[in-house]
């Protein structure tokens, strides 16, 4: 009766399976192998999946121990096409080789010849050891390769999407637009930069609908990952390995000033309630949460058999919530909503001083930012007269050697001027009036009930991320629960409790300079 073989094929990537240590030439080797000793293949298991050494994490290796779990009544030989493809993890290598021997299997190899004694035990641990210290190697090479390429402003990895890897005569590999991804990205990122997308989850709709990403679902986690990548922008960078942000020599789908305006936002963490299906009957959806599971109302009108009678009504939609489909009058909740905002009413001469606080911050930054940026525009100015005076050497020399010496210290000295023409940039006196943007919040803060009662939508919306910092539960029982209210308003409650009236902040005069005290106590 022949011995029963199996045989084991692996590379470590897809791209390996058609080069010359590919699994056709290795099943090929093995069955030859296998003919010579007169064993008949049973099957064949094979990998395109290093594991990082772990032959746990391989498919087929699992599946080659789960086929012999199932055929234990049979006795086999499993066969390498080199040692290398057992294990090249010397922890590993050893793991596996106990898991080989809980099972009765004999492992046989072209090129090598596994031996049981302590002789045979020291020659496998080397060669598995050499076998680790070449992968690690191989690993740090891949690593300094890809850094290095970084460094000089390409990407290196796995193009990202709406771009694809051509051969460049110049660049080598490099990274070109690929349509209809790269236009979607485009989009994406100016519409949430211009508000048409107010939110995440708007860009998240809008991805959704236009088939990004092959029609595969679209998390709201990816996008948050997709709008803060800077390489839509032109950039390229990889802190893992600290190679700081730098210019790249692809094509970019976005300007500096898109992507600057988008980072901005996500790094504001605006608070935002707004939904595209709410109508100005219920401007609360989506605002108020159930009091048990913390999710949204969702709200609607009931109509009654009397003609053009109806009734308004919030309720939890939430699967598993003790409280879904438990309606909640809107008119209820609308008045109990309005006797919250009416008790929000900063006093007059609080909300001056806050005003006047404000102003004095802003002008200080304004005046900081005036500083640095006299400071970078010196610096630009020395770095490009340093270009100037290597660029009129290049133009002397007759060396080869020294004129590539010019031309990367030029190249090195175009980056940094790029970095800090950005950084100018950056330094730009905002078009906005600070003040004129203060007033329209504070028209809001001194009389939230007012503005809400006579408001329309649009302006109910902007009231709640206004006035507050998160969404309230309301239940029919105790009604809204406690409100966190915005940065501003919390600052006018630290003032009325503390009563800093003859307190003198820093960088600010003291209240009873800026207002009178009898005013203050009006």
């Amino acid at each position: 009766m022949k011995q029963k073989a199996l045989i084991y094929c692996r590379v470590s990537s897809e791209r390996q399976k058609n080069e010359g240590h590919g699994l056709d030439g290795q099943e090929h080797r093995c069955r030859e192998y296998a003919r010579s000793k007169e064993y008949e293949v049973e099957e064949v298991f094979r990998d395109s999946f290093t594991g990082g050494g772990d032959f746990m994490k391989r498919p087929a290796m699992r599946e080659l121990l789960n086929y012999v779990d199932k055929n234990s009544h049979k006795e086999y030989v499993v066969i390498f096409d080199d040692l290398k493809r057992f294990a090249r993890d010397t922890i590993f290598h050893w793991n596996l080789r106990r898991e080989f021997r809980a099972r009765g299997l004999k492992p046989e190899c072209l090129n090598f010849n596994f031996d049981d004694s302590p002789e045979g035990a020291f020659v496998e641990t080397v060669f598995a050891a050499q076998g680790q210290l070449e992968r690690e190697q191989n690993k740090r090479q891949v690593i300094q390769k890809q850094k290095a390429r970084l460094e000089r402003g390409y990407w290196p990895f796995y193009h990202p999407p709406g771009y694809r890897a051509i051969n460049n005569p110049i660049h080598g590999k490099l990274l070109a637009p690929v349509q209809p991804e790269a236009k979607i990205i485009k989009q994406a990122f100016e519409g949430f930069a211009s508000n048409r997308f107010q939110e995440q989850v708007d860009v998240q709709k809008f991805l959704t609908q236009e088939g990004f990403g092959g029609g595969r679902k679209i998390y709201l986690g990816m996008v948050g990952k997709l709008l803060r990548r800077a390489i839509y922008a032109g950039y390229i960078e990889y802190p893992d390995w600290e190679v700081e942000r730098r210019e790249g020599h692809h094509e970019p789908l976005i300007s500096k000033e898109v992507f600057a305006r988008v980072q901005e936002k996500l790094s504001g963490k605006l608070k935002t309630f707004s939904r595209r299906d709410t109508r100005e009957d219920f401007a609360l959806r989506g605002f108020v949460l159930c009091p048990e599971c913390s999710q949204p109302f969702t709200a609607s009108w009931t109509t009654k058999k009397r003609k053009n009678y109806r009734i308004g009504y919030y309720r939890c939609k939430t699967a598993g919530c003790s409280l879904k489909n438990k309606n909640i009058n809107k008119t209820v909740i609308d008045k109990q909503f309005e006797e919250l905002l009416s008790g929000i009413k900063p006093k007059s001469a609080i909300l001056k001083l806050t005003q006047a606080i404000f102003i004095k911050a802003w002008n200080d930054r304004v005046s900081t930012a005036e500083i640095r940026k006299s400071a970078t525009a010196k610096e630009l100015e020395v770095v490009e007269g340093e270009i100037a005076a290597l660029a009129r050497r290049a133009a002397k020399t007759g060396s080869e050697e020294a004129l590539g010496a010019y031309e990367r210290e030029i190249e090195a000295l175009g980056k940094k001027a790029a970095s800090l023409r950005e950084k100018l940039g950056g330094l730009e006196k905002p078009k906005i009036n600070f003040e004129t943007a203060l007033n329209m919040v504070f028209e809001f803060i001194k009389n939230p009930h007012n503005k809400w009662v006579n408001g329309d939508l649009a302006t109910k919306r902007l009231l709640l991320k206004v006035v507050f910092e998160s969404k309230i539960r309301y239940s029919k029982e105790n009604g809204f629960e406690t409100a966190n209210l915005a940065l501003p308003l919390r600052v006018f409650e630290h003032f009325a409790v503390s009563k800093y009236a003859g307190v003198e902040m820093t960088g600010v005069e003291p209240v009873s300079k800026i207002l009178p005290i009898d005013r203050l106590q009006a």
